[in-house]
């Protein structure tokens, strides 16, 4: 017949091959593996492929610049620092001079429980000036800031009352009232106006980047 099977021969074929085929592939035929997309992109040398990594950041829009507030602060810490830097000097002054630095008393008699009231008030006014320092370079406690400026504003109150009750002061008394009345209120009006706009542009700048961040943190108060 003409389908003869095949010998034993054909069957323990080194190729290990059906009977019929052709003999081995030689080393110079590609296989088809080679010839895959993958095979290929595994060809691609690193130079290109970091090219090409490279090359997507720049398709990408431009990340938006992170908001800091403490960009908003440095003018009001260095003018509380400032003002705290005064108020103890002045304090220091009067603390070691005592009555005798004061106008218009100069060589006069002094009296011993005067003395030491003033005296004390004046080292109460070097604290009050070391809290405001205190509260520029640490102003996680700037809550603090309202309770030292009503004990200064306090103050002006109190020279009002020495004015209404016991006479005009020397004028360097009065600008100090007018101060102590005016400056506290335009601090606390001034720190709540920063306050408002770093919020307002914490905001701006977390929708700006895609909603990055926690949009509560915005509405909270220093």
């Amino acid at each position: 017949m003409s389908n003869a099977e095949p010998t034993p021969g054909d069957r323990n074929s080194p190729s290990g091959d059906v009977p019929g085929t052709s003999a081995p592939r030689t080393g110079g035929t590609p296989s088809p593996a080679a010839s895959t997309p993958d095979a290929r992109s595994s060809r691609t040398t690193p130079g290109r492929q970091s090219g090409r990594k490279q090359a997507k950041p720049g398709r990408q829009p431009k990340a938006a610049k992170p908001f800091k507030s403490s960009d908003d602060w440095g003018v009001f810490r260095a003018v509380v620092i400032g003002v705290g830097i005064l108020v103890a000097g002045f304090g220091l002054y009067n603390l070691i001079t005592g009555t005798a630095g004061l106008p218009e008393v100069s060589g006069g008699e002094v009296n011993p429980t005067l003395e030491s009231q003033y005296r004390f008030f004046a080292a109460m006014m070097v604290g009050v000036g070391a809290a405001f320092v205190a509260i520029a370079v640490k102003f996680q406690w700037a809550n603090m800031l309202w309770l030292v400026c009503l004990m200064v504003f306090l103050g002006g109150i109190g020279r009002v009352l020495s004015w209404a009750f016991s006479g005009t002061p020397h004028f360097t008394f009065i600008v100090l009232m007018i101060v102590e009345l005016a400056f506290p209120p335009a601090l606390l009006v001034w720190h709540r106006f920063i306050a408002k706009t770093s919020d307002m542009r914490r905001e701006f700048s977390q929708q700006a980047g895609g909603g990055a961040g926690d949009p509560g943190i915005a509405g909270g108060s220093r």
